[in-house]
């Protein structure tokens, strides 16, 4: 049943000029085959000047932005919002999935990094431009 509910609404979305669907009785397996239309996004490394532990990027944030960046076990990350306007949404995720933050001010957000490698951070704001420090000690 939950396979029907789901075709029907994949079939709604993606054809909303159906007004209706009419199921039989028997369940049925349908050879329909979806593939999402995926807008590409460039991921932007975030790379420190040589002796320095913080960068920062701005832009526009408003459709979402991600980045990419290396950290070693032990460290500390930090994100500070340097923009305008209201605090924007994060979501840091590593090798070994996502991690949470301690917010340490209306502005800062402090992560303790678990392991080494790649993390990828997702970051979308309620202002067309805004401007994050990342930091990592």
């Amino acid at each position: 049943m939950l396979q029907s509910i789901g075709l029907i609404v994949g079939v709604y979305v993606m054809f909303p000029f159906i007004e209706t669907l009419a199921l039989p009785d028997r369940a049925y397996v349908l050879p329909v085959s979806f593939q999402p239309l995926l807008v590409a996004q460039a991921v932007t490394r975030i790379q420190f000047a040589k002796g320095s532990y913080c960068g920062f990027y701005s832009g526009n944030f408003s459709s979402g932005k991600e980045f990419i960046l290396n950290l070693g076990r032990g460290q500390t990350f930090i994100t500070r919002n340097i923009g305008r306007g209201t605090q924007y949404d994060i979501s840091v995720s590593g090798p070994n999935g996502a991690i949470s933050g301690r917010r340490i001010s209306n502005s800062q957000i402090e992560y303790y990094i678990p392991v080494t490698g790649d993390y990828y951070l997702y970051i979308e704001s309620t202002v067309n431009y805004s401007a994050v420090e990342f930091c990592a000690y």
